[in-house]
């Protein structure tokens, strides 16, 4: 049995509902503290309940007027009070008679818990058994690429006409100017089918002694509403749709403070560069792409991969085999 004080919560949906029955329940049952909050038990992010459950100490029990008052499902309910008797506090409900500071009200807590874990067990074992019908079905799982072959065919076709650009096209289509790179690589003559071999001493040709033991990871593009670069926020569903496909590739650029080296940077589809080169994992088509005057090829010229930007893809796991790159996942 513990001995601290009795500490009371309760709670209501709205403004409208009044508190005065949960209140005066808590106060005599002889709560020294009452804490209450006038909002939906969905929501987790309750202001008094959590100032509610910073004020206990040990040795503390939490009353409630009933269980559906402080948790918003069996699960949730187990956690809160197993993180309450971790702390060394109790728990009781005054309508349905529980009490975990006696043998009893623990025992029924314990039921409470193996219920909530025999419950979750049964979802994923749910889950599993669906996603293996749906694979049984032929049903293809995961996100779906962002261009179908239909409309890859039709990029292709219309990017053999002068008069259309790739910003035209990718309009045209509902995507971005870098899912049109990535899903028709030969667009550019940077792409892996096309770059080639060079004697650059960074250039790998195997497997790659002079890799480094742990290559760094792929960058990542910061997680923020606003493109990093220009500051823009999509104003729709399609627009943050074609804003989230433009930012999964990352950009190389040559650093304008510091000569020699390159930054890397995340363009939306609104201020994505137009003279590009991209360079392609041969397998899974991971893309990185070249900006502005690393992008130097041209009719007359064929593009060489710059050694910066070989020395980048190097030191991120990348490997160049006879006519392809390959991304650190499959080097």
């Amino acid at each position: 049995m513990l001995t601290g004080a009795r500490i009371g919560y309760a709670r209501v949906s709205t403004n409208g509902q009044l508190l005065d029955r949960q209140l005066h329940a808590l106060n005599e049952v002889g709560c020294i503290k009452v804490f209450a909050d006038k909002q939906s038990g969905r929501d987790a992010d309750r202001p008094d309940l959590i100032a509610c459950l910073a004020y206990l100490r040990a040795g503390d029990t939490l009353v409630v007027p009933s269980l559906d008052r402080l948790a918003r499902s069996l699960q949730d309910l187990v956690t809160l009070v197993s993180d309450l008797r971790r702390r060394g506090v109790g728990f009781r409900s005054l309508h349905e008679a529980i009490d975990t500071t006696t043998p009893g009200g623990r025992l029924v807590f314990h039921i409470f818990a193996a219920l909530a874990e025999f419950i979750r067990e049964l979802i994923v074992e749910g889950t599993h058994e669906g996603l293996a019908a749906a694979r049984a079905r032929g049903v293809k799982l995961g996100r779906p690429p962002a261009m179908t072959p239909e409309q890859v065919r039709s990029a292709r076709t219309l990017l053999a006409q002068p008069e259309h650009s790739v910003t035209s096209i990718a309009k045209l289509l509902g995507v971005s100017r870098s899912t049109i790179y990535k899903y028709v690589p030969e667009l550019s003559a940077g792409s892996a089918s096309a770059l080639p071999i060079t004697a650059s001493p960074v250039a790998i040709a195997s497997a790659g002694d002079d890799r480094p033991s742990r290559p760094l990871p792929m960058p990542t593009a910061p997680k923020s509403p606003a493109c990093p670069t220009c500051g823009n926020r999509p104003a729709d569903a399609r627009e943050l749709q074609l804003h989230r496909e433009g930012l999964e590739t990352v950009w190389l650029l040559h650093d304008p403070d510091q000569p020699g080296r390159l930054v890397e940077r995340w363009h939306c589809e609104r201020c994505q560069p137009h003279q590009v080169e991209i360079v392609m994992c041969g397998l899974c088509g991971n893309t990185v792409m070249l900006g502005a005057d690393l992008a130097t090829g041209s009719d007359d010229q064929p593009f060489q991969l710059p050694e910066l930007a070989m020395q980048w893809l190097t030191g991120h796991g990348w490997i160049q085999r006879p006519s392809s790159w390959y991304c650190g996942s499959h080097a």
